[in-house]
């Protein structure tokens, strides 16, 4: 089932209050309505909304859906309810058409199921089979074109009066705006034509449903116009925000120049900063050589002198230690003595 469908029983209690909610609760109760007798076959139940409602009035419903996520969350509606009703409904995982049934019932409703279904002639004809004389089979499947992915087919008034035959007739029609609803009988009552009641009804469906294309229309126009002066205001700020964003790069660009600009003027500071200090140390290192060349050269010099001494002092003492030296300092000695 579509997930409109899986979620019937979510939307029909929905506090929302919208045209889709309000044609669910329309055709819900429109079925409920339609069912005759108290032996109640719901095919393709879903969430159960349908079959607890019928429960809660005393009708005996078996619920089967080839889902077993949509059971589950049926039997899990159903906790809900009164001790009553939970007697009075079976909720059942099970696929129709293989499903061997031991009874039969005084109403079959298919709730939005046909149009999921490619053998309709066949599945009918076995609703009309597990039927009881005079019972009802109510049908309910969109009306027209519905593109969902898992339907199968497009339902119009005439497929509904095709599926008539010498057991079934159709006994009412009606139509909820994108869907329509069918309640066959089982007797031998003359299969029902198209007449100009049917055919006024089928007339105004499709003029509330063109309405309602139309209003889509007018209401996606006015959308599509509001998004184009949206878009246009989108085009405008955004054209204002790459100008500030030219600007805002512009004086960012200047900020860095003026960064790298006393940077470098900072730079060429430590640069003659650290050629100063160059000079002075080759400056220093030069007055430091030339005090080592001065001391180098004096060193050399007194080692000369020093040299030169040792000569006199040699030559000093040999020629004291000669004879005429010796005669000489004797001589000294007694002069010294007679001035005394």
């Amino acid at each position: 089932m579509e997930i409109i469908k899986d979620k019937i029983y979510d939307v029909y209690y929905s506090d929302k209050n919208t045209l889709f909610q309000r044609k669910v609760r329309e055709r819900t109760h429109w079925m409920c309505r339609n069912v005759t007798g108290n032996n109640v076959l719901d095919i393709g139940c879903s969430q159960g909304i349908t079959a607890i409602l019928l429960g809660r009035e005393g009708k005996n419903v078996l619920g089967i859906d080839i889902s077993e996520s949509a059971i589950q969350d049926a039997k899990k509606n159903l906790e809900l309810e009164e001790e009553e009703t939970h007697n009075c409904i079976t909720f059942e995982k099970a696929n129709f058409m293989l499903k061997e049934f031991e009874q039969q019932y005084s109403t079959i409703i298919l709730g939005e199921v046909l149009e999921h279904i490619n053998d309709i002639q066949s599945f009918f004809s076995k609703a009309s089979s597990l039927l009881e004389e005079n019972g009802n089979i109510i049908v309910t499947t969109p009306f027209g074109i519905n593109d969902f992915i898992d339907h199968k087919r497009t339902f119009y008034l005439n497929d509904f009066i095709n599926l008539q035959n010498k057991d079934m007739s159709i006994m009412d029609v009606r139509f909820f705006g994108k869907w329509i609803g069918v309640v066959y009988k089982k007797n031998e009552n003359e299969p029902t034509a198209i007449d100009e009641d049917l055919l006024v009804e089928l007339e105004k469906a499709f003029y509330n449903v063109e309405r309602d294309l139309l209003n889509s229309q007018k209401k996606l126009t006015n959308q599509i116009s509001g998004l184009k002066e949206e878009k246009k205001i989108i085009e405008e700020k955004k054209k204002i925000i790459e100008e500030e964003k030219k600007i805002i790069e512009e004086e960012k660009q200047a900020i860095n120049d003026k960064i790298i600009g006393e940077f470098e003027i900072s730079d060429q500071s430590y640069k003659q900063k650290y050629t100063d200090e160059k000079v002075e140390k080759v400056k220093l290192q030069k007055t430091i050589l030339d005090q080592y060349k001065r001391e180098e050269r004096l060193l050399k010099e007194n080692e000369v002198l020093m040299e030169k001494v040792n000569k006199l002092e040699n030559r000093y003492y040999n020629l004291k230690n000669s004879k005429l030296g010796k005669l000489t300092t004797k001589y000294w000695k007694l002069r010294n003595k007679r001035r005394n």
